[in-house]
């Protein structure tokens, strides 16, 4: 089975993929998506919304990272990232989504300005503003401490073991290495 990942190199839902993909040992071809808008028309017919990554395994189209992670983990029969009991797999779900509308809504507030973020173009170092990026700071502490709640002292998000929840968050956290 051939594997095709559609990406690009700049977008953190792209990497917590590509991530899973390696912690996995899965070969995989990668066809770059432009990340400002519009989307070329062979992507929007694989996946008509447009968001980046896509993946398509041997003809299954799957779109939207957490989906892809949660898929990725089931084919391979990878318990251990993504568990088969009930009250575990809830609880990676539950930080998955949660991440989903809180703390990566709240970051990308801060991103966007810092990295010069647009609809139209994407990244662009050009269209970075610090003052718009600082300003939003302050509104961040909340989904912070969140998080610093649920990760544990061995700095893994839930369960105290790596899951795909951890693939999910490192792009994120590694980003903010980059934004301040």
């Amino acid at each position: 089975m051939t594997l095709t990942l559609w990406d690009h190199p700049e977008s953190s839902n792209a990497l917590k993929v590509r991530f899973l993909l390696a912690e996995l040992g899965l070969p995989y071809e990668r066809e770059t998506v432009p990340m400002g808008r519009p989307r070329p028309q062979r992507y929007l017919d694989l996946n008509p919304v447009g968001g980046i990554p896509t993946l398509v395994d041997d003809g299954f189209v799957l779109a939207e990272s957490q989906a892809i992670l949660r898929y990725l983990a089931t084919r391979q029969q990878r318990t251990d990232l993504y568990p088969d009991v009930p009250c575990e797999r809830a609880r990676v779900d539950e930080f998955l989504d949660r991440f989903a509308t809180g703390l990566r809504t709240a970051l990308f507030r801060h991103e966007a300005p810092a990295l010069g973020w647009s609809l139209e173009k994407g990244f662009d170092p050009a269209d970075a503003d610090p003052d718009a990026a600082a300003a939003v700071v302050p509104e961040l502490a909340g989904p912070l401490a969140l998080l610093e709640s649920v990760v544990g002292s061995d700095g893994a998000t839930v369960l105290g073991r790596f899951t795909i929840a951890d693939c999910a968050l490192a792009p994120v956290l590694f980003r903010t290495t980059v934004t301040g």
